[in-house]
């Protein structure tokens, strides 16, 4: 079956028919698949009937696999999936407190030297209520600046660091920390705020509203400004997808 995608009602996103995560993807799917993912940004695959080793074996088609840092949180027999939710002991999650509470934005990895290129994300129990996932096009975020803007952003480098996430989910209290981030070194990542995509070349941000510290050259409160300010753009709701999981969903 001919890999086939319908765009979401959004700036990003599309729901993707025609690829069984059950079997490893030959070159060609490959190909397919890296072209729509760079184009929409999130891949939706309903109804993905996968055991825990066949979501390893076909994600490890696209590259190397990086293990989570927090060691309880991987799953036993597959220490390669990173298992997130708030009815295990102790719960991990990067949810806020409340709907009303800030949100923690943020690239996979960022803090790290290598961040992760993409995650993939598979439901196996979700909320009777609640739980969505919102993703924000960093594309659109940095297409809408205005040139000057751009130019300015062009040459600027962010500070990203563990600490910053530590202190976030420290605020939403004991229910919402895990101690997976106790064990990483709270190391600042110097990276550029903007990047260009190798098969593209479109220019996207790249940044974390918790985790992205500071910028290079800038005083601390004029950094914290400055992110701030540039998550109140770079994730507004027209620029958002929001994914409400069902059972048996994979997100890319």
């Amino acid at each position: 079956m001919a890999i086939t995608c319908k765009p979401c009602e959004a700036v990003l996103g599309a729901e993707v028919a025609g690829v069984d995560l059950r079997q490893v993807p030959d070159a060609q799917t490959i190909e397919a698949i890296e072209d729509v993912l760079e184009h929409y940004g999130v891949l939706i695959f309903h109804a993905q009937h996968i055991t825990p080793e066949e979501q390893v074996a076909w994600s490890r088609a696209f590259g190397p696999l990086t293990l989570t840092q927090g060691v309880e949180a991987r799953l036993p027999q597959c220490p390669e999936i990173c298992v997130i939710g708030n009815t295990i002991d102790p719960p991990v999650t990067f949810s806020p407190r409340t709907a009303h509470d800030e949100l923690e934005w943020h690239t996979d990895h960022i803090h790290l030297e290598v961040p992760a290129r993409a995650s993939l994300l598979y439901a196996r129990a979700v909320p009777s209520q609640g739980g969505d996932t919102l993703f924000a096009c960093m594309y659109t975020a940095y297409d809408t600046l205005l040139p000057d803007q751009q130019a300015v952003y062009d040459e600027l480098q962010v500070m990203h660091s563990v600490s910053g996430l530590r202190a976030y989910l420290q605020d939403q209290g004991p229910t919402e920390t895990s101690t997976q981030h106790d064990a990483t070194p709270a190391v600042a990542v110097e990276c550029p705020l903007v990047r260009r995509h190798p098969r593209s070349g479109r220019k996207a941000l790249a940044f974390g509203n918790q985790v992205s510290i500071g910028i290079s050259g800038w005083a601390a409160e004029q950094a914290c400004a400055f992110i701030r300010a540039l998550t109140g753009h770079a994730c507004q709701p027209s620029y958002q997808y929001r994914h409400t999981w069902r059972v048996q969903d994979a997100v890319l």
